[in-house]
């Protein structure tokens, strides 16, 4: 519906990256926030597909998860996302948090390597505990109804991308290093 919420996540179905746990969280959270009904859009496929659809329909949350497949361009549905959400119950790098900060959207991410490695907790993202869906639909209700909150992640998200992760950082970052050996 184009009055929806919309919590978008992507990538491999498979149990390591734990949408099973974000099925869960839906189920737990309220599906209306603000007289506006909240809808989960992922972006994917893989091994757990159709357990994943078995498991959302079980819920009664057929009718709001929405499976797209796998997208080459992921740009359209950013734009639709009000929240970003990366379940991981393993994720070394994290780079789907970088995709969605490039996009500026706000992050909820599991608190595992990568999610902590980048996220700093209330300035440009936020951080739920692995596989713990109980903590996921609070944060996620949380987020769905401040604006401002949202709008503050989305912009420090952005912001940390461009001075943590960007070109110019990388290549400073390769500087140090290049002279530190040197100097060594």
């Amino acid at each position: 519906p184009e009055d929806a919420r919309i919590v978008l996540a992507l990538g491999r179905f498979t149990r390591k990256k734990g949408f099973d746990v974000l099925l869960e969280a839906l189920a737990r959270a309220p599906a209306e926030i603000g007289q506006r009904p909240v809808h989960l859009v992922l972006l994917g496929d893989g091994d757990e597909a159709e357990a994943l659809r078995r498991q959302a329909a079980q819920l009664g949350l057929a009718a709001r998860v929405h499976w797209t497949g796998w997208q080459s361009n992921p740009a359209p549905f950013f734009a639709l996302a009000d929240v970003f959400v990366c379940p991981s119950r393993h994720e070394p790098l994290g780079n789907v948090i970088l995709e969605a900060w490039s996009h500026g959207v706000p992050v909820v991410s599991t608190a595992t390597d990568g999610g902590q490695e980048l996220i700093r907790p209330g300035v440009d993202g936020l951080l739920v505990p692995v596989e713990d869906a109980q903590a996921m639909a609070g944060t996620l209700r949380e987020l769905l109804v401040d604006d401002r909150l949202r709008s503050s992640l989305a912009q420090e998200g952005r912001q940390a991308l461009r001075q943590r992760h960007g070109k110019a950082a990388i290549v400073q970052a390769y500087d140090e290093l290049y002279r530190h050996v040197l100097r060594s």
